[in-house]
């Protein structure tokens, strides 16, 4: 029987890449990179394991509304805050955004804990626009992660 490391729970996926660097996690595509096989030289995709693997599902998990894979086998994945798009930047729905959030990450196995979860208001810049601030640790790491992901109740950001 093989012995399963603690860390292997975070898991082995394809290494996503975002085009907009701004934080946003938009505009995704699969990172490449380029080896020889059989003397030629070929693109081929990129793996990401670990830490790396597990921050990535977890933007995965949060930019997905829920619902959006039941045909696949997956009716609990993802979050119900894009349900709030058109609705004012209130602390009514600050909340809730909060609330869909906390909901979302609770279906994800890699996560120990959440150390803090706030919805921050950038009415100042961007009066429809708010950012979510994570602070996680996830299982077999000893570091935490910090995440700012942002959300427009106008639908982009």
């Amino acid at each position: 029987m093989a012995v399963v490391k603690r860390t292997d729970i975070l898991g082995r996926d394809l290494c996503a890449i975002y085009r907009i660097t701004d934080g946003r996690y938009e505009d995704a595509d699969f990172d490449t990179v380029r080896r020889m096989a059989m003397g030629e030289s070929i693109n081929d995709l990129t793996a990401v394991a670990g830490i790396d693997n597990a921050v990535q599902a977890v933007i995965h998990r949060l930019k997905a509304m829920r619902g959006e894979l039941t045909d696949l086998g997956h009716p609990e994945y993802g979050s119900r805050h894009h349900e709030l798009i058109g609705e004012p930047n209130s602390v009514h729905n600050r909340n809730l955004v909060k609330l869909y959030i906390l909901q979302a990450l609770a279906y994800e196995p890699r996560i120990e804990k959440i150390h803090r979860a706030q919805i921050r208001s950038t009415e100042g810049r961007a009066p429809d626009r708010v950012e979510i601030e994570l602070t996680l640790s996830f299982v077999g790491a000893p570091e935490l992660r910090n995440l700012v992901i942002p959300f427009s109740f106008g639908g982009s950001v």
